[in-house]
């Protein structure tokens, strides 16, 4: 009796594996079509002479990677990517966790409006948005120095946001962490509902502080949220190029504005040098995963060691 009903069990998960199988097979399909044959053939261009003029590439193994690294540009161009991502990473997580604290000690309505208000910005398009704030940065008439000159600041004196080579990393990280500030909050604001009251009433009684029950409490109780968002905007901002480029004109002034997605277009629509473009553009992925690996090393050791 047993084993017929385990041969019947037996029977019965070989049905529904064959079930899943075939019904992840459209999906699987796409994703090879769509992302593992692109990225092959991306690999294998970035290692020929393919140019505009290029009837059959040739094969020139890694001279376009020999070429990136030394072109005088891309200590700077690697530079504005690691400062940008800097700016845009800890300032977005660490503004992303400051509201949602204050949202979910406001009230259920008041909570529930600030996170609408903040979430709108990630409805628009990214070049919207990069437009937006080339009219708030403008240096003549943008409201910021408008406003700043309303508080006594001599016009000598107001920054030059998109056109001070110092400020115009900042000026993008700015307008990035205002698009993207709300979609975070969301996924903040959901792990501190996940953390039990009783941790906040024992805390309480232990006499803890406000800092230190942020410290001790609500800061580890978040790690998960954090390795999410961490990586998630280390990946958003090594491959962004929509708004940075609408907000810096093409990534003026000079070449420091320019990041490492704006090269890659460049060298492919202006230059019309497809292969180095596309040996950039494997760099750029080898970059991002080598850096996604690391984050998330380093993250999941503190979840273990928080959940220890």
């Amino acid at each position: 009796m047993k084993e017929s009903r385990l041969m019947r069990g037996t029977v019965y998960q070989r049905k529904w594996r064959k079930l899943g199988i075939l019904m992840a097979l459209p999906a699987m399909l796409l994703v090879i079509l769509l992302v593992f044959i692109p990225l092959i053939m991306n690999i294998g261009y970035s290692l020929t002479d393919y140019t505009v003029n290029s009837d059959v590439p040739k094969f020139i193994g890694f001279a376009n990677f020999v070429s990136i690294f030394q072109d005088p540009d891309f200590g700077l161009i690697c530079s504005n990517t690691i400062k940008l991502a800097l700016l845009y990473v800890v300032g977005l997580n660490t503004l992303a966790i400051a509201l949602a604290i204050l949202i979910a000690n406001v009230g259920k309505v008041l909570g529930n409006t600030i996170k609408s208000i903040l979430y709108f910005p990630c409805l628009l398009a990214m070049a919207v948005v990069g437009f937006v704030w080339r009219i708030i940065f403008n240096y003549n008439n943008g409201i910021i120095n408008r406003l700043l000159i309303m508080l006594g600041m001599s016009k000598d004196a107001v920054p030059e946001w998109l056109g001070d080579p110092n400020l115009i990393m900042v000026s993008t990280s700015i307008a990035i962490i205002w698009y993207a500030l709300g979609y975070y909050i969301v996924i903040y604001y959901a792990g501190l509902m996940s953390i039990s009251p009783d941790l906040y009433e024992v805390s309480s009684i232990e006499g803890a502080t406000k800092w230190q029950e942020f410290r001790k409490v609500t800061l580890p109780m978040l790690a998960p949220s954090i390795t999410i968002n961490v990586v998630l905007t280390t990946m958003a901002i090594i491959g962004s190029f929509d708004l940075p480029y609408t907000l810096t004109n093409g990534g003026g002034p000079g070449q420091y504005g320019t990041v490492i997605p704006i090269w890659i277009y460049r060298l492919y629509f202006n230059n019309m040098q497809y292969g180095k473009a596309l040996a950039l553009a494997v760099i750029l992925a080898v970059i991002a995963m080598i850096v996604a690996v690391i984050e998330l090393k380093i993250l999941l050791k503190r979840e273990a060691k928080t959940n220890g």
